[in-house]
């Protein structure tokens, strides 16, 4: 989810904190009436300024890992970061994929799915499946970012699929990729878009469709 802050803002941000840090040490070792300033000095001050640091790094990570839920899941301000800053997709998501792809019967193939996400504000990561049990897909790569032209939040990912008992007409293994707008409304967010693969690509059989899914129990 980092990656959806401004980076340059961020880096900003830690290194004015480090730096007052660093100056807060240096002062209590020079003293009030100042005085010469030595190498020394500055060795004492990485010293002392050390064991700071180490704190300030494990309250960023807490944070990071845990503690930015706190703000998310607030009453007010969590609805206005949720829309503005940074969508919390966290849990579980239910939807459809409406496929290319036909069955025997010629007829258009649509599948339930259900997408596990676990994010924060240090990782991104997502688990796919089918509820039919014929298909089971890895995302071997995920990113949730910002369009700087827009403003509209996306969820993208790369999957690879293997299918244990395919058709004669299917293929075992296969890879494919999909782009999800956030959408945030009044009553829920919904994640829609397209997906494509190159399945059976060999025979000009490869599938693209639309994906719409909403939030376990929302």
């Amino acid at each position: 989810m980092w990656k959806v802050f401004p980076k340059l803002g961020l880096l900003k941000l830690l290194l004015a904190i480090f730096s007052a840090l660093f100056l807060s040490a240096l002062i209590l070792l020079i003293g009030p009436d100042g005085g010469g300033l030595s190498w020394h000095d500055f060795g004492d001050s990485f010293k002392l300024v050390t064991p700071i640091t180490l704190t300030f790094a494990g309250v960023i990570f807490v944070i990071g890992k845990w503690g930015w839920l706190c703000l998310w899941k607030s009453p007010f301000v969590g609805e206005i970061l949720h829309k503005s800053v940074c969508p919390n997709l966290n849990g579980k998501w239910l939807g459809k994929v409406h496929s290319s792809y036909t069955d025997e019967n010629s007829n258009k193939v649509v599948t339930e799915v259900e997408l596990t996400i676990k994010a924060d504000l240090c990782g991104f990561s997502l688990v796919l499946r089918s509820l039919d049990g014929y298909q089971e897909s890895k995302v071997i790569q995920s990113e949730l970012y910002r369009d700087p032209r827009t403003g509209t939040f996306y969820l993208s990912y790369i999957f690879e699929a293997s299918v244990p008992i395919p058709k004669e007409t299917d293929d075992r293994v296969f890879d494919g990729a999909a782009k999800l707008e956030i959408i945030v409304n009044e009553k829920n967010t919904v994640l829609k878009g397209i997906y494509w693969t190159n399945r059976a690509w060999q025979r000009g059989m490869n599938t693209a469709g639309l994906i719409t899914m909403k939030q376990k129990n929302s």
